[in-house]
């Protein structure tokens, strides 16, 4: 027989059965669309941050503090001309206008702002053309936010100033979700006249400066020398991290995991339909190999057209991910630049159309081996190919391993990290086969020892374990995407049913920060609600029982930043929202230990924790250059994490009374009056600054909201990818099912009865899949919102059970139309056959 006829034979015989190829592409179109398009816009963040990085951090070498500049640093800028430096200060305050005040963040800076990149405003001219000497420019939210327009006048501090356009983009602030406030950008010598420097504890100080880069490490070096000890960051723009690669890139590689194992699973959905079509055509290559056709050009055909089926398939995933992409802006809008460039990148093309053919070339490789066990006598004996475990091999296992490797290896660009993430992904699904075999030899086992009664649902059961069902695969799939999607829906209602939806009662909802100590009385007059007032001194920590705290930060993970500054306070009596978890003496908060070097230090249990300390350690604290130690005398823990304001370290009042102090004060007050009352205290005292919690919360909600949204969507893939599971197991063992029902029927069994078996086969193998990967999700997010969180949990009852419903309803329709397209039109047909 010639190859050219072996071909068509063959290709009449795959496109002559719809089925084989519509699951072939349906099992790969969506995994490799999804993957496509995610690359696709890894790849458009990677570009947008290699064209803009400078712009993005400001400045080939960047400054920043939290104090203002020592004399000696301002000297040594100023030795570059005045084009190459930004000055740029920024810090919260309250801008109001009409009797309205909104939470904004000031963006102070010098007319050479930006050194790279271009800040925009809506009339279209040069920044510093549009906004003058006594003027602002605003983003929309504060326009709509005090019903204003451009021209009109807005109070800071106590000066006023006109707005003179509105801020479309900044070249330094590529994400806008991020932070609280809206901005105002302003010139940097119309500071003084607000007053709010002095008073501010939180102003950001930065120096940008374009350096040419042959001087770019001498200048590095001798700010470096002349900085010393001071709390001074120096970095490079190489150096620099941004808002967009710290979170648009990392949330995009985990989403990329997600399809990942989609992809994965996928290939268990080609592995069926090959083996079901290679079964099927076990005469036509019975009838090729008596003809004379050797087993190599056989092969060769399955090859060719299953290679020819992957690229077609890459082919449709381009156009999917092209209208996804199309249709989806909203979707990324709050951890992608605005202005960023989105479409289908080249390189992710050739990455999906290598794993469409890798994928392709593996799992045929395996499929081809059942046709060694076709013999050219099987045309006269009616051979059936055996359903036997030699096809197994640890050889091809152990390439599909690797190749998942070398595809993480290219995601996470670290060897060590894709060797955790592949160690991890394969202990996830062990665990889970494990779990999987065991809950279903236990189902097995009830039916063997007859405690299920009826009959119809024996059989149905019974039909679980046949031989090629893959029932542990589907299990296990769907119990695992079941379990992640339903941790997300739980995280998201515990976190805002005690968080956002319904803020907690009893928890402040403003806060004032940068509250001065002969500012209480009248503070108190405005309110007429009871206040709380939070002493604040704020240190860092020199050393951990004599280990410094750059060698621990090293040592301890990424929990906290041990190097950062931390907010200290004193106090004698514990919170009402705190417990003693340990004490020294006698549930005391503070005992004496007798020793002139140290005094008493009370610190919260979870940085203990990060911290590896407990009571009699040593911590040393360097508070504007002195240095105080503390030496442990009671562990608190909180009963509940919420917008409760709290300390990690608590001193004696008498040891940090006089320390350089700030202060900040909580209250709960009726939600229509909080509006007003930051007007009323932004005029009276324009250095406070006041927050509304009730909206942090709403915007919060709201970042969060769309991300988990991604999450789900992506994770929903897994779920599809566990219904494609089972949609080719049922094609592959088809013929095993219609033997069975022509069997059935001439035992006088009726049609109904065969759909029935098929509806209760997978509504007992689906809802026991989705039980338990709901059950252990709740007990993974009941840990994680009662001990990481500390909050009450809650479960959505009326959620679970529309999905599962939803999932039988998914089942039944899978079952029906399975039964009416491959039983109910073949049956009789067979069953004559048998007579």
């Amino acid at each position: 027989m010639s190859a050219v006829l072996s071909r068509k034979m063959l290709n009449r015989a795959w496109f002559g059965q719809p089925v084989y190829p519509l699951l072939f592409v349906l099992s790969l179109w969506l995994s490799l669309a999804a993957y496509l398009t995610l690359d696709s816009l890894q790849q458009s963040v990677n570009d947008y941050i290699d064209r803009n990085q400078l712009a993005m951090v400001g400045g080939d070498l960047i400054l920043s503090s939290g104090q203002p500049w020592p004399d000696a640093i301002v000297q040594k800028v100023n030795e570059l001309p005045d084009s190459s430096v930004v000055y740029d200060y920024q810090f919260n305050a309250m801008l109001y206008a009409n009797e309205q005040s909104l939470l904004v963040r000031i963006k102070a800076v010098t007319p050479q702002y930006p050194l790279y990149g271009e800040a925009t405003v809506a009339s279209g001219q040069k920044l510093w053309q549009a906004v003058q000497p006594g003027q602002v420019a605003v983003e929309a939210q504060v326009l709509s936010g005090l019903n204003l327009s451009v021209g009109d006048i807005v109070q800071l501090g106590e000066a006023s100033f006109v707005i003179a356009d509105e801020l479309t983009a900044e070249p330094d602030r590529p994400l806008t979700a991020f932070g609280f406030g809206a901005r105002v950008l302003m010139h940097a010598d119309d500071l003084p006249q607000t007053k709010l420097m002095g008073q501010r504890s939180r102003v950001g100080y930065r120096i940008e400066m374009a350096i040419d880069q042959s001087q770019l490490n001498n200048w590095k070096n001798e700010l470096t020398t002349l900085i010393a000890h001071l709390e001074i960051n120096i970095q490079t723009a190489s150096e620099s991290d941004t808002a967009l690669s710290n979170v648009s890139v990392n949330f995009l590689v985990f989403l990329k995991l997600l399809v990942v194992a989609v992809v994965v699973l996928s290939g268990v959905g080609l592995f069926s339909i090959m083996k079901a079509f290679i079964r099927r055509q076990q005469n036509s290559n019975a009838i090729r190999r008596a003809l004379g056709e050797q087993m190599r050009p056989i092969k060769q055909s399955y090859y060719r057209l299953f290679m020819i089926m992957a690229l077609l398939v890459a082919v449709v995933a381009y156009g999917l991910s092209e209208l996804f992409l199309s249709l989806s802006g909203g979707f990324f809008s709050q951890f992608l630049p605005a202005d960023i460039a989105i479409g289908i990148a080249w390189q992710s093309i050739i990455k999906v159309t290598v794993i469409a053919l890798a994928m392709t070339w593996l799992v045929s490789h395996q499929s081809l081996r059942l046709l060694a066990l076709v013999k050219p006598v099987a045309v006269l004996q009616q051979q059936k190919i055996p359903r036997s475990g030699q096809l197994r091999s640890w050889g091809w296992l152990s390439a599909v391993v690797l190749g998942v490797f070398v595809l993480m290896v290219i995601e996470l660009d670290s060897i060590w990290r894709a060797v955790q993430v592949t160690g991890g992904l394969l202990a996830v699904l062990l665990i889970f086969w494990l779990l999987s075999l065991l809950l279903l030899k236990g189902l097995k086992w009830l039916v063997s020892y007859h405690w299920v009664k009826h009959w119809l649902s024996r059989l149905a059961i019974q039909n679980i374990f046949r031989k090629g069902n893959h029932s542990v695969l589907f299990f296990t799939t769907l119990s695992l995407a079941v379990m992640v999607m339903m941790m997300v829906a739980l995280l998201n209602h515990s976190i805002d049913r005690q968080l956002i939806s319904t803020y907690p009662e009893d928890a402040p909802n403003m806060f004032l920060l940068d509250v001065q100590t002969d500012q209480h009385q009248q503070l108190n007059e405005m309110i007429h609600d009871p206040v709380t007032y939070y002493p604040v001194v704020r240190a860092r920590i020199k050393d951990v029982n004599g280990i410094a705290a750059a060698e621990l930060k090293e040592q301890l993970g990424t929990y906290d930043d041990i190097t950062r500054v931390f907010n200290l306070s004193y106090a004698d009596e514990l919170m009402a929202t705190e417990y003693l978890k340990t004490s020294r003496d006698k549930q005391q908060l503070f005992s004496d230990w007798q020793n002139d070097s140290v005094v008493p230090l009370s610190i919260l249990a979870s940085i203990a924790d990060y911290l590896q300390v407990d009571i009699g350690d040593d911590i040393t604290f360097n508070i504007q250059g002195i240095n105080l130690t503390g030496r442990i005398s009671s562990v608190r823990a909180r009963y509940e994490r919420g917008p409760n304001p709290f300390f990690y370290f608590i001193f004696p009042p008498e040891v940090l009374k006089n320390a350089p102090q700030i202060q900040f004060a909580t209250t709960r007050v009726a939600e229509h009056r909080v509006v007003n009352l930051q007007t009323q205290i932004a005029q009276t005292f324009p250095g406070i600054t006041t927050l509304d919690g009730a909206a942090i919360a709403r915007q919060v909600k709201s970042f969060v909201g769309q991300l988990s949204q991604l999450v789900t969507l992506f994770t929903g893939l897994a779920v599809v990818a566990g219904f494609m599971v089972l949609l080719t197991s049922l094609l592959s063992t088809s013929q095993d099912r219609l033997q069975d029902s022509a069997y059935f029927r001439l035992l006088g069994m009726r049609t109904r009865h065969l759909y029935a078996i098929n509806v209760i086969e997978l509504s007992v193998l689906g809802l026991m899949a989705g039980l338990v990967g709901t059950l252990l999700a709740v007990a993974v997010t009941y840990f994680i919102v009662t001990q990481w969180f500390n909050l009450p949990f809650s479960v959505p009852v009326v959620t679970l059970l529309m999905g599962g419903f939803i999932l039988w309803l998914v089942l039944t329709a899978i079952a029906l139309f399975y039964g009416r397209i491959v039983i109910g039109r073949q049956v009789m047909q067979r069953f004559r056959q048998m007579v």
